[in-house]
């Protein structure tokens, strides 16, 4: 899931306390773990944005997955605490480890910074023996994988890519609004940048409105097409070279088209209604959750096309980690199997559009065949499924890749953001930043 890995820079800062389920009154946390005052073991867990794990609000949908487990698992009571974003999740987990504090009993990792943590085996648990029922993608189990096999990471979401679009303004401007039309318009299976970018150049001639929300959200695509983007394999750095060069500036030439927003700010989020919005975004299925809740459950015009410029796209996803210094690790590890099994992926595809990892969830009725009446009645279902085989490039993130990523994020941002740059200006900026890094 990404939101941010999902986005270039977080709104806001503060983290706050979404779902408590634990019963009123006291706690302690001696070296058998936090109590309840009726002596339930409390199970700790961060996450960020919306993994769909509580009760649904207006704000949020949810499958309430800890009325369900904490009903089968009488002595268990869970306490979420939802991070606003990746990034302000990333800083407290970062604290949290290198403190050695058992802040969190289980915690959320975005794609984005999961290889930080495989870069730390000895810190989490190894959940392959509590997680034998389960089944992922293969590139999916493999994300969670320390080089030497230790499988910490339990996946949760993945991210297919797919494209979402105003079908309103798309009208008003004489481009076709029926989803299959607009994917032929882009090119099908056969979508490229270029065509994409064409076709927004009309559209903003036309309207003088832009095409697309901000460059981070269609640079956080186009990276995940490149399989070594910003580190090879056998750790050269390749971040400044001919490829990425090639991508930044195919992306920095069309500013014209952007909104020149920052993803997850306020200004962006009022413009999936603005009528002088944004009329596409690059829509990993976790961000339809977004879309809903920015727009208004009642808004009209929103929908999505089974098309990915460049070829398919896995943006964001998720796994569950539990740290080894969890007083109650053994209890957080069956959690951690519980959430990422097949029927709760299923529940919180459901309940919030989060895409499931496991195949055996994929092929469940609820997700094959889930429609989306806020999309238009969109078959969500089996337009994630279609963006999900149509990847075919898993990204080689190294311990590098979410620093290096960081600074290309920036320069985007000077120069779409805050225009206080050229484009040759914030790349030759990112080139000194990366060396730096190293």
């Amino acid at each position: 899931m990404k939101k941010s890995a999902k986005s270039i820079v977080a709104a806001a800062l503060a983290m706050t306390t979404m779902v408590s389920l634990a019963a009123c009154g006291g706690s302690n946390s001696g070296s058998e773990g936090a109590k309840t005052s009726d002596g339930k073991t409390i199970i700790k867990i961060q996450t960020f944005n919306n993994f769909g794990y509580g009760k649904a609000t207006n704000e949020r949908p949810g499958a309430d997955l800890w009325s369900q487990y904490e009903k089968e698992h009488p002595n268990v009571k869970i306490e979420e605490t939802v991070a606003s974003g990746s990034d302000e999740a990333r800083s407290a987990f970062n604290t949290a480890i290198s403190s050695g504090a058992d802040a969190y009993d289980i915690y959320a990792a975005d794609i984005a910074w999961m290889p930080s943590i495989l870069a730390m085996p000895d810190s989490f648990m190894d959940l392959s023996d509590y997680v034998k029922g389960n089944d992922w993608l293969d590139w999916k189990t493999e994300g969670g994988k320390t080089s030497d096999g230790k499988l910490i990471g339990a996946g949760n979401d993945i991210g297919p890519t797919a494209l979402c679009y105003r079908s309103d303004l798309f009208a008003k401007a004489g481009l076709p609004t029926d989803r299959d039309e607009v994917a032929k318009m882009l090119g099908g299976d056969d979508a490229t940048w270029d065509k994409y970018f064409e076709v927004g150049k009309q559209y903003t001639e036309k309207t003088g409105l832009p095409w697309y929300d901000a460059m981070g959200g269609i640079w956080g695509t186009m990276k995940t097409q490149v399989k070594e983007a910003y580190v090879k394999e056998d750790g050269t750095v390749v971040a400044t070279g001919d490829t990425i060069k090639k991508m930044y500036d195919q992306l920095t030439a069309t500013t014209d088209m952007s909104a020149h927003l920052n993803q997850w700010s306020d200004d962006w989020n009022a413009q999936f209604k603005s009528d002088t919005g944004f009329a596409t975004i690059m829509c990993p299925a976790w961000l339809v959750n977004n879309i809903k809740g920015n727009s208004g459950s009642d808004f009209k015009g929103w929908d999505v096309a089974d098309v990915t410029p460049g070829g398919g796209s896995n943006q964001g996803g998720s796994w569950l980690v539990v740290p080894e210094t969890s007083k109650v690790k053994e209890e957080a590890a069956k959690l951690v199997a519980w959430l990422t099994a097949p029927e709760q992926q299923v529940a919180t595809f459901k309940a919030a559009s989060n895409y499931p990892s496991s195949p055996t969830a994929m092929k469940d009725p609820a997700v094959a065949d889930k429609t989306d009446e806020f999309l238009n009645n969109a078959p969500i279902g089996k337009i994630f499924a279609d963006r999900a085989e149509a990847v075919k490039v898993v990204p080689y993130t190294g311990a590098q890749y979410y620093d290096i990523d960081s600074k290309l994020g920036d320069a985007l941002g000077r120069v779409d953001v805050t225009q206080e740059q050229s484009a040759s200006q914030a790349w030759k900026q990112y080139v000194e930043d990366v060396k730096a890094l190293s």
